[in-house]
């Protein structure tokens, strides 16, 4: 058995949540991604290359209160979940 890191979950789950959004909404990048504090911070040491709060141009917001979404470019929430 493989532990999987949490840090790479994180990231995981957003590029699956990108994939979902692109096949549903033909290619569209979304508005925005909101997550929680912890998990924005995990994101954002994986996605050290890129900006901070950001990921290929698509701003991240910090919100206590989510498990973790995309907003999608039609305003629909999808959670961050792994699959695609």
């Amino acid at each position: 058995m493989t532990d999987v890191s949490p840090i790479h979950t994180v990231h995981k789950r957003v590029c699956h949540t990108f994939l979902r959004h692109w096949k549903a909404h033909n290619n569209a990048y979304p508005k925005l991604i909101k997550m929680p504090p912890e998990e924005l911070r995990q994101f954002n040491i994986v996605n050290s290359f890129g900006k901070p709060n950001e990921l290929w141009g698509v701003p991240i917001e910090i919100d206590p209160n989510t498990t973790g979404v995309m907003i999608a470019i039609d305003g629909t929430e999808l959670p961050l979940i792994e699959g695609y």
